[in-house]
C-alpha cells in the first residue's frame, strides 16, 4: 500500500508518517521500482498503534516502542508496560488540571478586579499581576487602577 492509504487507515497524515520516519520512530518502508514507499500490513499495524498511543498522550519514543512491540507480535509485553505509563500520564494530567484551575481562579479574580477595582478575598490578585496593569494596591488587597475607582 502507498503512504496515502497507510495515512487514511492509521489516523496519521502522510506528512506525519514521513516526519516520524525521518526521526527514526517509524521504520522506513521498502520502495518499489517506481521509488514510491510500499507499506505492508505490519507497517499499518505499527502506524495504527503509534497513532493510538500518541492519542493517549504518550511521548513519541515510547509510543513508537510500544507500537513496534505490538506489530512484531509482542503485545503481552506492551500490556505489561502500560499500567505504570498510564498512571504517569494520568498524574501529569492531574497536575496540569490543578495548574489550569489555579490559573482560571487568578484570571477570574483579575477580571473581577479590573471591573470593580477590588480584589476578591477568596482569590487575591497577586501584586505582580496588578503592577502589570499599573495599579496601586494597599496591604488590604484594595487595588486602584489608573484613573479608575478606588477602595
Amino acid at each position: 500500500m502507498r503512504i496515502g492509504q497507510l495515512a487514511d487507515q492509521s489516523g496519521l497524515t502522510a506528512p506525519t508518517v514521513r516526519f516520524y520516519e525521518r526521526e527514526g520512530l517509524l521504520p522506513r518502508p521498502a520502495r518499489g521500482e517506481n521509488g514510491y514507499r510500499e507499506y505492508t500490513e505490519t507497517d499499518l499495524d505499527r502506524a495504527r498503534g503509534f497513532a493510538q498511543f500518541r492519542a493517549l498522550g504518550l511521548e513519541p519514543p515510547i509510543a513508537a516502542r510500544l507500537a513496534d512491540q505490538c506489530a512484531s507480535g509482542q503485545c503481552e509485553t506492551t500490556w505489561a508496560e502500560l499500567p505504570p505509563l498510564l498512571a504517569d500520564q494520568r498524574a501529569a494530567i492531574a497536575q496540569r488540571i490543578a495548574e489550569l484551575s489555579d490559573l482560571d481562579a487568578r484570571l477570574a479574580a483579575l477580571q473581577a478586579t479590573t471591573t470593580t477595582g477590588r480584589s476578591t478575598t477568596s482569590t487575591p490578585i497577586q501584586l505582580k499581576e496588578m503592577h502589570m496593569l499599573d495599579c496601586t494596591c494597599d496591604d488590604d488587597g484594595c487595588c486602584c487602577p489608573p484613573g479608575g475607582p478606588c477602595c
